[in-house]
């Protein structure tokens, strides 16, 4: 009779997670074998794996690094091969300071996924770096074969390009008249009246004397995000990981925290002069939660986790989450952990 009670005990506890994880967010302890009787263990579904990482990927978007840790925490106790998870783990374990569980965290990713461990890396130093930017507008010389990157702005509903965007290209020519040599990515879709932002920026730039064989459109994308993804594919292509960002003061930690998600490293910037003074201390610890969400976002790091699809494991890489940006996911909540961070225009 003993061994009945135990076993039902054992079951009981099972049905009350799998139920927890159905219902919503599956965050409270898992279920534990009690019964001491060999061969009886708790069943916990994909549906509790899914609950637990939709939880901390919920919890990340509103800024509770700790509750989202200790979803994953709880996850990874029944997907210990979960790639994505172990990513997060090491991303955000960062964020919380927690050298050591972010270190054993790309240690177990490496040896699962190297591919996934050096983006989880990427964006570490990535984000690190971003929040250390001081805006300023005097073109850089460096060293080695950069590409100078100019971020698009959104046009007027004429087509033609906000003051704003004229500042970005004006910057970005000064630039290019210091490193003669670089290639130049203008990155930005978004049409008005038929015209995309990289086109109104590349027209301009070979108006004003920049030469045309230098200049590379990327005409796809509608968001920062897009922006990083698709210029990496551009250069990365040519065997280019090293960038020149140029952008407005605003906008240059964010669009570096997502070039290096999308494996591109920032080595020198130049902004516009809109609003230089707000931007001249570096972002705290607590500021850069929101550069940090949205790189992961940048990387492909999905968002959410459907129930019932197989585990990650780390062959096959990293699953699309789609067109969708980090709005989608966390919507206003996003934008105001970005804070100083952000531009509303790409």
């Amino acid at each position: 009779m003993a061994y009945v009670t135990r076993v039902k005990r054992v079951v009981a506890a099972a049905v009350v997670v799998g139920a927890a994880a159905v219902g919503g967010f599956a965050i409270g302890a898992l279920p534990v074998d009690q019964s001491g009787v060999p061969g009886v263990r708790p069943t916990v579904t994909s549906v509790d794996s899914a609950s637990l990482y939709n939880s901390a990927q919920q919890r990340f978007a509103t800024g509770d690094v700790v509750g989202g840790l200790d979803a994953i925490k709880q996850m990874l106790t029944v997907s210990p091969v979960d790639g994505d998870a172990l990513a997060l783990q090491a991303i955000w374990s960062d964020q919380a300071a927690d050298e050591a569980t972010r270190r054993a965290a790309l240690t177990r990713l490496t040896a699962i996924n190297p591919l996934l461990a050096t983006t989880a890396r990427d964006i570490i130093e990535g984000v690190s770096a971003a929040a250390q930017i001081v805006p300023d507008t005097t073109p850089k010389t460096v060293s080695g074969q950069p590409a100078i990157v100019i971020l698009g702005y959104g046009l007027n509903g004429n087509g033609k390009m906000a003051p704003e965007l004229v500042r970005r290209v004006t910057a970005g020519k000064a630039q290019a008249e210091t490193t003669t040599t670089a290639p130049i990515v203008v990155t930005g879709g978004a049409p008005k009246a038929g015209i995309t932002e990289a086109a109104a920026m590349r027209k301009w730039l070979v108006d004003n004397g920049v030469d045309a064989a230098r200049i590379t459109t990327e005409d796809k994308s509608g968001s920062t995000v897009a922006n990083a993804q698709n210029t990496a594919a551009i250069l990365l292509a040519q065997g280019i990981r090293d960038i020149i960002l140029v952008t407005s003061p605003n906008h240059i930690r964010r669009g570096a925290a997502d070039f290096a998600a999308a494996g591109l490293k920032t080595v020198a910037t130049v902004t516009t002069a809109t609003d230089l003074e707000k931007y001249e201390t570096p972002l705290t610890r607590n500021q850069q939660k929101g550069i940090r969400l949205e790189a992961t976002r940048t990387a492909k790091i999905p968002a959410t986790r459907q129930a019932g699809l197989p585990v990650p494991g780390a062959p096959e890489g990293l699953p699309d989450t789609g067109p969708g940006l980090v709005i989608e996911f966390g919507g206003k909540l996003l934008e105001t952990l970005l804070g100083a961070g952000s531009s509303s225009a790409n």
